[in-house]
């Protein structure tokens, strides 16, 4: 919701909507640690849903023949490979035990 509240074309939607991705991934991994295929496809749907909500406020609810331009929903989908990217590179960074270090 908050995307919503800025013009999203041009720049915003190439840097914004990939890192948006991103971030919802690593928020989810914070709490989960490591994704089961049916976890990275949620997030995949959390993050289209989103951006979806975010391009909808911000273009006036669809009224009136306002559309976003093709370049936001190919944006949409370079986000939901970023988050999924990144939630399978989460496995490699998932914390792992330790052991005590010996004095």
């Amino acid at each position: 919701m908050v995307l919503g509240e800025y013009d999203l074309r041009g720049t915003t939607v190439i840097i914004g909507f990939p890192l948006y991705g991103v971030a919802v991934a690593e928020v989810t991994l914070a709490v989960a640690r490591r994704l089961a295929l049916a976890s990275q496809a949620a997030l995949a749907l959390v993050v289209a849903a989103g951006l979806s909500l975010a391009l909808w406020i911000a273009f006036g609810h669809f009224r009136n023949d306002v559309r976003p331009p093709a370049l936001s929903w190919v944006m949409v989908a370079a986000a939901i490979a970023a988050a999924v990217a990144w939630a399978r590179s989460g496995r490699g960074r998932a914390t792992k035990p330790t052991q005590d270090a010996a004095p």
